[in-house]
């Protein structure tokens, strides 16, 4: 598998390309099925194969390039019609395809000039897989459909494919648009050596199918065994980023952030009643985990601990934090030693709540939730903290539901207060800010607040070339422009 790799005897700056990789498979999610090309991913105007009637390419070229790889998926889809297979039941099965009829075992994929990875390299955690009762329940239904859907290849053995199975849900990345919205699931044999943490010094972005990784911090030399991606959304507490990891990928993270005192002293903060102080309060409004800590101190690695034993450890709970920071009193600020009335502490309650069930809601929906999000905000006005995680999430949802009902004035003025909560939980040097910067001077030049949206396309062309490279499409064909057209309205 021939890949592009930066040499690992020179220094890293932020910006390099580290990576770049073609999966070893891969597949288009079904909610973009006839809306991207099978093949390139693109979203553009496509037509449906003769042959299946399922999968879709933009053209002759990317028909006849997929064509090896789709041809005994062809026949399969078309003898199951009208029955939809999953998106994890058509990774398997190409996973299964590629070992049994391809180059799948003998597949070598160059992160170094000299070092690889193979199938056989990944993980597949199969003693966490055997006590996961929800992943073991998946993985029998998805036996059931490849039964049916590979009638032309004997299937392995039930732990060669349990094996086969632990090492896709394990390894798999989550394929990303220009906008970084899911579109797809990929596996990465090369890419896969990246391990995780909180606070990343590289990151993974896409175009079409090829995953590039680029380093964002400035290293001394390219060691592999020192970079790290973050696997999952950063605008959570450490709690939850813990528990999704567990989950997902069987490990206990322990990096710096989910630690640190600075996250714990922010993360469910009230506003000082004072309101020349921005010093953070804390207020303890429930029995609420904020981070899952090791009882063995000594195991603690700086980055991860692979054992998905959540009995290895205890929690920090909200009501314990008066021992990670700084913060010596419920309802007291340590900066200015303005005390919360008992009200303040009461409205501070109810809004933390009101505004938790309400994310709940909105977890995971498309629908725009303009009028929530606003009556959410006004409520946490004054109150919550303007870094406080649910104010942050709550602006997160307020902007992208603004934006799909094109109210700019109200986007630009949540736009303002995003940044700085995206700055401490992403870091300076993150897409998903690049992207709120680039959006936000968006809405600006249309506006014709032209001195603003310069400003802020400049920031976004700042970040972007350093996530995304000067190469890539949002860089190329999106930011440059915008900030073009806007330097000359200027």
């Amino acid at each position: 598998m021939k890949n592009n790799f930066k040499l690992s005897d020179t220094s890293v700056k932020a910006g390099d390309l580290l990576l770049t990789e073609k999966p070893f498979v891969y597949v288009l999610s079904s909610k973009e099925k006839g809306l991207r090309c099978d093949n390139c991913l693109q979203k553009l105007k496509v037509l449906k194969c003769s042959g299946c009637q399922f999968v879709h390419y933009c053209g002759r070229v990317c028909q006849k390039e997929a064509w090896s790889g789709h041809k005994w998926e062809c026949a399969n889809l078309k003898r199951v019609a009208p029955k939809i297979i999953p998106d994890a039941a058509r990774m398997l099965a190409k996973i299964v395809n590629r070992l049994s009829r391809g180059d799948g075992h003998t597949c070598r994929a160059y992160y170094t000039k000299t070092s690889f990875r193979m199938w056989k390299d990944l993980m597949s955690h199969y003693p966490d897989l055997k006590q996961d009762k929800k992943r073991m329940d998946h993985f029998t239904s998805l036996c059931m459909v490849l039964f049916e859907f590979l009638k032309d290849i004997s299937l392995p053995n039930t732990v060669e494919l349990m094996g086969m199975y632990g090492r896709m849900v394990i390894n798999s990345f989550t394929i990303l648009d220009i906008d970084m919205n899911s579109i797809g699931t990929g596996i990465y044999l090369a890419s896969s050596i990246v391990d995780h943490s909180c606070d990343p010094n590289a990151v993974a972005t896409f175009d079409g199918n090829t995953i590039n990784i680029r380093a964002v911090q400035d290293m001394p030399n390219l060691d592999w065994n020192q970079i790290r991606i973050s696997y999952i959304d950063l605008l959570k507490t450490p709690y939850e980023r813990q528990t999704e990891l567990l989950e997902n990928y069987y490990f206990l993270c322990e990096c710096d952030r989910c630690f640190g005192d600075i996250q714990m002293k922010i993360l469910h903060a009230a506003k000082c009643p004072n309101q020349k102080c921005d010093n953070p309060i804390k207020i303890s409004w429930k029995d609420c985990e904020l981070v899952r800590k090791p009882k063995d101190e000594s195991e603690k690695n700086g980055y991860i601990k692979e054992n998905g034993d959540s009995n290895n450890e205890s929690e920090i709970k909200e009501s314990e934090c008066n021992n990670i920071s700084e913060i010596e009193r419920d309802g007291e600020c340590s900066a200015c030693g303005t005390k919360c009335t008992e009200k303040d502490i009461e409205v501070f309650k109810k809004t933390m709540e009101f505004t938790e069930m309400h994310l709940q809601k909105m977890k995971g929906s498309s629908v725009a939730y303009v009028d929530v999000c606003k009556f959410c905000l006004e409520k946490q006005e004054g109150v919550l903290h303007p870094l406080n995680v649910m104010h942050a999430q709550t602006l997160d949802h307020a902007f992208d539901a603004l934006i799909q009902v094109q109210l700019w004035e109200t986007a630009c003025l949540y736009a303002e207060k995003l940044i700085p909560c995206f700055i401490f939980y992403y870091g300076e040097r993150h897409p998903l800010l690049g992207l709120l910067h680039l959006k936000y001077g968006k809405i600006l030049l249309y506006k014709m607040d032209l001195s603003k949206a310069l400003e802020q396309l400049k920031l976004a062309e700042k970040i972007l070339k350093i996530t995304h490279g000067d190469r890539h499409p949002l860089y190329k064909e999106q930011l440059l422009p915008l900030l073009n057209q806007a330097m000359i309205e200027c």
